[in-house]
């Protein structure tokens, strides 16, 4: 029953289309990596619409994940977009596999792993991947074992060992010091390890995915994202926010800022 979990995605082409991504041809590099997470980014939403509105069940088997994100044109969460990011960079060539992570950021206490990052391995050395992660998140990959810092979209990241076993993410705040965002190991997990945790995420009553509707999308001057009933978008340094005031509010802004058609509460 997780054969589905492992199969290639059913057209490149079409995926490499959806995220406006021009070259058809070309080699597992690095400069092309950089494109790919910048293009996934910049066309395929962050969102938890299923658990935190339409109360739906997610399913991370690779024809479901194409059918929502390619053909219906809709976002995800991490477990759905890393997971359908990963298959695509194997079917491209990268050697790359899923490893679990835990969110730090804004907390003096070793959270649960509920998070899932990808690990690119090219010419001999690890890189950090991420397209999951509402924000913030490099726009390319971060080397892993080197503190020297990546530059990304204007901000910083680098990677930093946090004991044997884990290393930690983090960025260059507005207030100019390094904050830590994650932690990961790089202990390659099989696709189908995942549906435990994204099972508890996507349903447990005290989740964050459950609990409040979060849209995001990077864009080229900036992002814009819905966290419950405010819209928010941050345009060459500065910040816009606006009230959503109805659900029909809601379903325009996800029409015309994320490209989202969504029906109701029990409709995908």
């Amino acid at each position: 029953m997780y054969e589905d979990y492992y199969t290639p995605v059913p057209d490149i082409q079409i995926v490499l289309s959806r995220i406006q991504f021009d070259e058809t041809a070309f080699p597992p590099d690095l400069a092309h990596l950089e494109k790919l997470i910048y293009a996934f980014q910049t066309h395929i939403p962050f969102e938890d619409l299923d658990s935190s509105w339409l109360n739906q069940p997610l399913r991370l088997d690779i024809p479901s994940l194409y059918e929502k994100l390619i053909a219906r044109k809709r976002g995800g969460f991490c477990f759905e977009l890393n997971g359908f990011f990963e298959r695509l960079l194997k079917d491209l060539g990268y050697e790359c596999y899923s490893v679990f992570c835990r969110i730090i950021r804004g907390r003096d206490f070793i959270p649960p792993c509920t998070h899932r990052g990808i690990i690119v391995n090219l010419n001999g050395s690890s890189y950090y991947c991420d397209v999951g992660f509402g924000g913030p998140q490099p726009a390319g990959p971060v080397l892993v074992g080197n503190s020297s810092a990546a530059q990304y979209a204007g901000d910083l990241f680098r990677t930093e060992p946090a004991d044997p076993d884990w290393w930690t993410l983090s960025y260059m705040n507005k207030s100019g010091w390094w904050e830590n965002i994650l932690q990961f190991t790089l202990q390659p997990q099989n696709p189908a390890e995942f549906i435990p945790v994204c099972f508890y995420c996507s349903t447990n009553p005290d989740s964050l995915f459950v609990k409040t509707r979060l849209v995001s999308l990077r864009t080229d001057s900036g992002s814009k994202c819905i966290t419950d009933n405010t819209f928010t978008e941050h345009c060459g340094g500065e910040v816009h926010s606006a009230v959503i005031s109805s659900e029909l509010e809601f379903r325009r802004i996800l029409q015309k800022e994320f490209d989202i058609t969504a029906g109701g509460r029990h409709n995908a």
